[in-house]
């Protein structure tokens, strides 16, 4: 399988009706005929030359476009840029068809024309041969990806190219990404870009440089950066405690109190935190004050174990793991961490 960029830069007004009904197109209707076909195929590269110049006596940069274009083959990936978009295709046919072969009934150009065969070629109501010669049928995976938001630097700068097509093999990564990013809905984003890569480099440095006692001074600061009026350590002779929390953080202005366990281990989590949280919210729930109260377990490990995930789901519990609170970290400020723990 290859990947192209394919330019619609020819007859635009007939050439996206068609390719909206699955057919990619291409000029050069002077050419139009199985023989070429057969022969470029076959990589006659000396036949095709001689046919330029017996037509046009001449052998111009622009045949291999042409060339280009015959060449694709079935299940070959096409990215046909248009106006801050494009479409990505994927090659159905098993050869490139004559331009006439792509006819179906109720063909009209942009301008509401009506479209109509004769022979190998598609004429205008005044009987006029539209110059396009030949056409793939392709499926049309995706149409009118925002150039911007879905394809990266280097797809970008390739869409931008001159000449009607080219292989562009050497950017599958980026042309298989911007699909995945368009259908999940994850525009590229600088500010999420930067935290992503980030994020791994502040949790090893935690994990490196940090203790318990120091880690848990980092969720309380963490906690005042974002807005706290109060962050707490709750005794731990507490009377008629249940659960327990390493640190209570008060927000007054939207009357909310979030309790937290924190846990400064590796690997997986047990349950045993998100048991203890939710133990000694329950319990503070029992008062009626006013406030809101949440419960949520940090720690520096990867992962949390399916039964942590479970009661987590059934007590609304937040799971946040060492990856999501350094982005967290990050996404509050990088002077949080100009901090002395």
């Amino acid at each position: 399988m290859n990947y192209w960029i394919h330019r619609i830069s020819h007859i635009a007004e007939l050439s996206y009706p068609l390719l909206n009904k699955g057919f990619l197109t291409i000029g050069f209707s002077d050419f139009t005929n199985d023989e070429i076909i057969d022969k470029v195929k076959a990589g006659n590269w000396a036949y095709f030359n001689e046919q330029f110049r017996e037509k046009w006596g001449s052998v111009p940069r622009t045949r291999h476009n042409l060339w280009n274009f015959l060449r694709m083959s079935k299940g070959d990936i096409v990215i046909v840029p248009s106006w801050g978009t494009f479409f990505v295709c994927e090659i159905e046919s098993e050869v490139p068809l004559k331009i006439g072969d792509t006819f179906s009934e109720g063909l009209k150009t942009w301008g509401d024309k009506i479209v109509s065969r004769n022979g190998n070629f598609l004429v205008s109501e005044q009987g006029k041969t539209y110059d396009l010669g030949f056409a793939w049928k392709v499926k049309v995976l995706h149409k009118n990806i925002s150039r911007d938001k879905f394809a990266d630097a280097k797809l970008t700068s390739r869409m931008k190219i001159r000449q009607t097509n080219a292989n562009i093999n050497d950017l599958k990564l980026s042309v298989e990404k911007s699909i995945e990013n368009y259908s999940i809905n994850k525009p590229i984003h600088l500010h999420s870009i930067i935290i992503d890569k980030t994020a791994n480099f502040v949790l090893d440095a935690i994990k490196a440089e940090l203790n318990p006692d120091k880690f848990e001074k980092l969720v309380k600061t963490y906690f005042l950066t974002i807005g706290a009026n109060s962050v707490s350590i709750p005794a731990k002779n507490e009377r008629d405690k249940e659960g327990d929390a390493d640190i209570v953080a008060v927000f007054e202005n939207i009357k909310l109190i979030i309790y937290t366990q924190v846990k400064f281990q590796k690997g997986q989590i047990s349950e045993w935190g998100a048991t203890q949280i939710n133990d000694y919210k329950t319990n503070k729930e029992s008062l009626d004050d006013g406030y809101n109260k949440i419960a949520w377990v940090i720690t520096t490990a990867n992962t949390f174990n399916e039964k942590a995930e479970n009661l987590a789901k059934d007590n609304e519990i937040q799971l946040i793991n060492g990856q999501e609170f350094s982005k967290m970290l990050l996404n509050t400020g990088i002077n949080l961490l100009n901090t002395n723990l």
